[in-house]
Parts: C-alpha cells; structure tokens; sequence
C-alpha cells in the first residue's frame, strides 16, 4: 500500500509536513499547497515558497499547481524543475466557488474540451513527470467520465480521484463505488481519495476495489490522526499518547522561529479544528483551543489536554 498526503491550505505547510515526517512517517508522498496562476495577477511568494523550503529535504514532496493557462503552467513546471523537482501536479479538484468560477480546479471538471486543449499545450513539452488531481465533477458525477477518456491520450503518471463532486464540497459521503467502472476505463493508475479517516475506512475501501487500487491519498483524516499512516502501515504504535505530545510540541518550535506567540494561536487553532479527533472527546477538547485568546491560555489549555484527556485510538 502506497500513501500519499493531500494538502489542505493553511494547515499542512512546510513545518507541518516536515515534523509529522520525523514523528509519525507513513506517508509515502507529500503534496505541496497549489500554486494559483493567472495572466492578471502575481502568484502569492507563500505559494511559490513553499517548493523551494529547506523543510522539504528528506521529503518526496510533489508540487500542484492551479491553473487552466497552458503558459503559465509551463513556466511554473520549469521553475519546479529548476529547483529540483521531478514531478508536478494539476489540480483539478478545489472546489471553492471563488476558484471554480474563475475556470480553475473544479471549475474544468465539466469543460473537458478546455481540458483536453491545455493538455494538448502543455504534455509535448512538460519537463516534469505529470499527475492530475481531480473529483468526479462540479455538479455531476458523471463529468469524470469524457474527462479519463481525454487523460487516456496522454502520458500522465497517475489520475487521483476524490470522490465527491465540488458541489459536495466536503459535505455528505464520498462515494467510492463511482470509482469501480473507471478502473476499467483509465489506461493510468488510479489514486483514491475521500473520506479516509480510519483503519477501518482504509481497510473497507481496499477491499471495495480487490486490490485494483495500490496508492491511496489522506486528506483531512492525516490532520485529524495524523499517526493514522503509521497505523495502516505498521498495524501498530508504540506510544501514541508521547507520540502525539511530541508532535505538537514540535511543530509549537517550528513556529515560533516564523511568529510570535500571539499569532501563533489562530494558526493552531486551525490545526487543532481537526487534531482534536485524535481525542476521545473532541468536542470538550476543540473547545478548550476555542477558549485560549493569548499565548499563555494556549499552553495552559494543552497542558489540560494532553494529561488529563483519553485518546480516540
């Protein structure tokens, strides 16, 4: 089984990746935050800085970008390359409106003529390998199927498919079983992505697709227990409970050298929305975070937590 980390905006940076790599591993693959070209304006430095990081030694880190302007994706894709890379991916998955509608990520979903006429400008001269991240579509989840046909005539290392559709959002059921008749229909690897909070999401979906699928991506639920890779890896943990602790207390060091304290809480309050799943009583928990406003009541309140707190394991 081979497994791979989605990014989420905001929560999986650089420090993040790099700490749950040297704490809890398991993950096979790291994917970088996108990186949003448009003609009109510049890409955010933070974007564009997050694949040159330091932190990313060590890491087989893979680059996304976010675009539907052949140029651009290039030029990103040869800038990637220049500092080292040796793949990069299209995401055709976010599914905000305030990027879908602006003809990007899972905005393309139900344009595969735009699609495939990107593709047709950017793979004879792609000097990287090349992935696409995509869900089963914008409204419909029939979308995906011209799209595979059009990913077909190409030479793309792997399609990872979410199973919802951006309508969805991250509302509702994944729907793995949508994923069945395209493993018949791609010439190319399919990934699995969506609602893998679990051993036993992990364990079920696997047995869904008879071993037809060998990689997986987390998402949410890596964020939410992030010794959950391990787990599926090694079938066991030593120490979650120190395990854990050293993981927060490690990406706590690593920020402190970026912010101070006081801003460091709201950016760990955002970690913590789906970290305080590793805790059998989440709510009580999230609640806690909820209630620290300054930098002292944050580490008075995570002290509570992780001594006098059960583990969800």
């Amino acid at each position: 089984m081979i497994l791979s980390s989605s990014p989420l905006q905001g929560i999986t940076d650089d420090v993040f990746r790099s700490v749950h790599h040297e704490v809890f591993g398991g993950i096979d693959e790291y994917f970088g935050p996108y990186v949003r070209l448009e003609n009109h304006k510049e890409p955010k430095k933070s974007q564009l800085k997050d694949a040159s990081s330091e932190l990313n030694e060590g890491l087989n880190y893979i680059p996304q970008i976010l675009s539907s302007q052949a140029e651009l994706i290039l030029k990103e894709a040869e800038r990637l390359k220049d500092l080292g890379h040796q793949q990069v991916n299209w995401n055709l998955g976010c599914p905000y409106p305030m990027v879908s509608k602006r003809n990007m990520g899972a905005g393309l979903l139900n344009q595969p003529s735009l699609v495939e006429e990107v593709l047709e400008s950017i793979m004879p001269k792609m000097p990287l390998g090349f992935s696409i991240k995509c869900r089963l579509g914008l409204e419909s989840d029939q979308d995906i199927i011209p799209l595979i046909d059009i990913f077909n005539e190409f030479n793309i290392d792997e399609v990872i498919i979410h199973a919802r559709t951006a309508k969805q959002m991250y509302k509702g059921s994944a729907k793995p079983e949508k994923i069945i008749p395209l493993l018949a229909q791609s010439k190319h690897p399919i990934v699995y992505n969506g609602d893998l909070n679990s051993i036993e999401d992990i364990k079920q979906v696997q047995t869904l697709f008879g071993g037809k699928i060998e990689k997986l991506m987390l998402g949410r639920g890596l964020i939410m227990k992030p010794h959950l890779a391990k787990i599926a890896k090694d079938n066991k943990i030593e120490n979650l409970q120190k395990d854990l602790y050293s993981f927060h207390e490690k990406l706590i060091a690593q920020y402190l050298n970026k912010f101070q304290g006081h801003q460091l809480v709201p950016k760990m309050r955002g970690v913590w929305e789906y970290l305080s799943h590793s805790f059998a009583d989440s709510h009580k928990v999230f609640k806690l975070i909820k209630k620290a406003k300054s930098w002292s009541s944050y580490n008075k309140n995570t002290d509570l937590i992780f001594h006098q707190f059960d583990l969800d394991e």
